[in-house]
């Protein structure tokens, strides 16, 4: 009978701990690109001039940024900023500040109202803009179901086109 009992203590007292260290959360992962990651990625890219319209400049960005990897880059003659931060939470809010791009651990600037440079890193990074509610969709994207969308441009509201009265009025 005793040994019934100390067993039964001992599988109560197992399986407590095992509830314990089980229900610890687990940490969250922080995903970040390295400098490889995004010069693999933005082959396309060259880098910016040392011009001072081109020019980097990490003092105007908020404090975590990496100095070493942030670049000015050009792509299809259009010039942007990939500023490597030491969080994704740190990019993010940056983005928000800056009515910018990211993406995990990187600020996208100069990208918000170049259509082409915004459709370029969503579809290479899948960056975003935090402060837009809808996100854009990019010219030709093809969606999950094999379909291109054609609306071309903008927040993916499609163009109005004139009606058949408005059309034969001179």
């Amino acid at each position: 009978m005793k040994t019934k009992k100390s067993l039964l203590i001992f599988f109560i007292l197992i399986c407590f701990s095992v509830l314990i260290s089980c229900s610890k959360k687990s940490s969250v992962v922080d995903l970040k690109y390295t400098i490889e990651d995004i010069a693999n990625t933005l082959h396309e890219t060259s880098l910016g001039s040392d011009k001072a319209e081109d020019a980097l400049k990490i003092s105007d960005y908020s404090p975590g940024v990496n100095r070493l990897e942030s670049k000015s880059l050009v792509y299809k003659r259009l010039t942007f900023y990939a500023v490597s931060f030491e969080t994704s939470e740190l990019a993010r809010k940056e983005a928000i500040r800056l009515n910018q791009y990211y993406s995990r651990n990187w600020l996208f600037d100069r990208v918000e109202g170049e259509p082409l440079l915004e459709d370029y890193l969503i579809e290479k990074f899948k960056a975003i803009n935090p402060n837009r509610t809808i996100q854009r969709v990019p010219k030709n994207h093809i969606d999950s179901h094999g379909e291109t969308s054609g609306e071309g441009h903008g927040d993916g509201h499609a163009e109005e086109t004139p009606s058949a009265e408005h059309a034969t009025h001179h």
